[in-house]
């Protein structure tokens, strides 16, 4: 069983607010993107530290330098000019909307030195590399370039299978990527379903996908029928979440990350309660599997965040000790 987080961590707290401060500068222009990067860093190793303390077994970075989880990769690519702000899903969160207007290309790694850097830092604890998938990052576009969701996704899709190439010959041990749009549209499952396919063809490292903000009931054999190495399911969002029901036809060639903490919530829960809903999952799929928030822990307090991860550590250690 292995305590993980889905990708992001609370970049800024009460008693922390350089990163907030560093930013506000460098828009100002007092201070240079050198002197930016350098607090980014020094937040990214405080944001590790904290992962580690808490009891986390596979970290991310904490996706300190993104602002959400569409622009920081935009940003990187060439053919994108910046939009106005859009709502992330339900959430009280927004985000700069790309425009496509000319063929997407990458000169350089999106995320390979952010990962390098991170896991200098954590090194031994292992550091996974996230990245927003191509369907959720193709379908938050507005395309004025490709007039096609489909062909825009193949040229989104061959960018990120290049950015997975360069992260196993980095090293990673894990990549994970992020495609919560995909429960929302069943409707386009053949052209989702497709380019995830194309994206892991050949990968030389395990890669899991995650899905969060709604249960998977609506694209459940679809879901199941893509060939990565883990899937992680939200557990928590929805009045009548109904993940768990799923799990009597859980495929044993298949690993779980099962989001249990409600990463939308600050109460912290029980950990007794945590370890009997751990323990249930186990009895369902096995003793494999990965314990995680639901989805990323931006939304939340910095020293809520760290508590919930504290109690869902203190939950996987209560059932491994019981075995």
């Amino acid at each position: 069983m292995i305590v993980t987080v889905v990708d992001s961590y609370p970049r800024v707290s009460e008693d922390d607010q350089r990163l907030r401060r560093a930013i506000a500068e460098w828009e100002d222009g007092r201070i240079s993107g050198d002197d930016l990067e350098k607090v980014a860093q020094e937040v990214t190793d405080t944001v590790i530290r904290e992962q580690i303390q808490a009891g986390v077994d596979l970290l991310t970075d904490g996706q300190v330098r993104w602002d959400d989880p569409i622009s920081y990769l935009a940003q990187k690519l060439s053919g994108i000019k910046r939009g106005g702000l859009l709502r992330w899903f339900d959430n009280n969160f927004y985000f700069r909307q790309p425009v496509i207007v000319g063929p997407l290309e990458r000169s350089s790694p999106l995320l390979v030195d952010d990962w390098v850097k991170a896991s200098r830092v954590a090194d031994p604890v292992p550091v996974k590399p996230v990245l927003t998938g191509p369907f959720t990052f193709a379908i938050h576009c507005l395309d004025q370039y490709y007039h096609s969701l489909e062909r825009l996704l193949e040229a989104v899709t061959l960018i990120w299978k290049e950015e997975i190439t360069d992260l196993a010959h980095a090293g990673a041990p894990l990549i994970q990527i992020n495609e919560p749009s995909v429960l929302f549209h069943p409707d386009k499952a053949d052209l989702w379903k497709g380019a995830l396919t194309q994206l892991v063809q050949d990968c030389r490292r395990p890669i899991s996908l995650y899905t969060f903000f709604a249960d998977p009931t609506s694209v459940w054999d679809d879901l199941m029928s893509l060939p990565f190495f883990l899937m992680g399911l939200d557990f928590c969002s929805g009045e009548e979440n109904r993940t768990a029901t799923l799990l009597q036809d859980w495929s044993d060639d298949k690993t779980i990350g099962c989001g249990i903490m409600d990463a939308r919530n600050i109460r912290a829960e029980p950990v007794d309660d945590l370890a009997r809903t751990i323990e249930s999952l186990a009895h369902k799929v096995g003793d494999t599997i990965h314990v995680n928030p639901n989805c990323g822990l931006e939304l939340l307090p910095r020293s809520d965040a760290r508590k919930k991860l504290e109690h869902l550590s203190r939950a996987v250690q209560l059932v491994i000790g019981s075995k």
